[in-house]
């Protein structure tokens, strides 16, 4: 039976409870390292003072304290208390103010009409089964001319693996068959993605191994995603892939896989 998005919140405690990767609070960022931290594809300017941004089912202390420390005013919305425990945290280090506000990504409804600049989501729009309502609620936050910053899994290769986690040491017997990465889950817009071990497998802050259930993730086909924005007044601005450079390496290597089968797409898009 596929998890359903409440399980998903539950996961989502307990992974940040035990200091999964995105749950790994930013406690030495400055104005400099925050800048290359959250512009690592080159889309925002050195000081975002004065600008208003949403920070969408985004919690983990992470992206949001980088924008509060480039001057922007920053709302962080999440479905998990746990991650936004970790906002709340780095709020109070950094002396920051940070609205943090504990809801799902489809539901803004606390957003006024026009209010943001900058909607600026991380991996997250795969754990829920349609995009539409998440996409109805941007447009309608974002003012003219406002960026939505959209990070989600590449659809053609969703799935392609047989565990749960990026962070996972990977070994050729998992991933490498024979003489290629096996494509073999339905192209279609809402399927649930199965693995064979359902578990994240990573180390947490303290060096210690940790194995729990995995969030259910969910595929969103290009052209849904796509059009989606484009039917809603957002027109693209920037597509870029997450591409390993390591294709000569071993296969079935985490890099390896990279390689040939990019897993993240980062879209930027502006509202006309």
């Amino acid at each position: 039976m596929h998890s359903t998005p409440n399980s998903n919140e539950e996961r989502w405690n307990k992974l940040a409870k035990n200091g999964v990767l995105c749950s790994q609070p930013k406690l030495e960022l400055s104005p400099e390292t925050a800048l290359s931290y959250i512009n690592q594809k080159g889309h925002y300017p050195e000081s975002l003072e004065g600008k208003h941004v949403l920070c969408l089912a985004s919690g983990g202390g992470q992206q949001s304290i980088a924008f509060a420390l480039l001057g922007a005013q920053v709302t962080v919305v999440d479905f998990s208390e746990g991650q936004l425990e970790k906002d709340k945290l780095v709020a109070e280090t950094y002396g920051k103010s940070i609205k943090i506000v504990k809801s799902d990504m489809r539901d803004l409804s606390f957003c006024q009409e026009e209010e943001f600049d900058i909607v600026y989501q991380p991996y997250s729009i795969n754990y829920i089964p349609e995009v539409e309502s998440v996409f109805d609620e941007v447009s309608r936050i974002m003012k003219t001319g406002a960026l939505y910053d959209l990070m989600f899994h590449n659809p053609y290769v969703h799935g392609s693996w047989k565990d749960g986690c990026w962070e996972r040491e990977w070994s050729s017997d998992e991933l490498w068959q024979e003489k290629g990465y096996p494509i073999w889950q339905p192209y279609r817009d809402g399927y649930p993605i199965q693995t064979d071990d359902p578990h994240w497998n990573f180390t947490n802050p303290n060096g210690e191994k940790v194995r729990l259930k995995s969030p259910q993730e969910y595929r969103h086909t290009m052209s849904t995603v796509l059009n989606g924005l484009i039917s809603r007044g957002l027109e693209i601005m920037s597509y870029q892939e997450e591409v390993g450079n390591d294709f000569h390496g071993k296969a079935g290597t985490w890099d390896h896989y990279k390689s040939v089968l990019p897993p993240w797409v980062y879209l930027l898009s502006r509202k006309k």
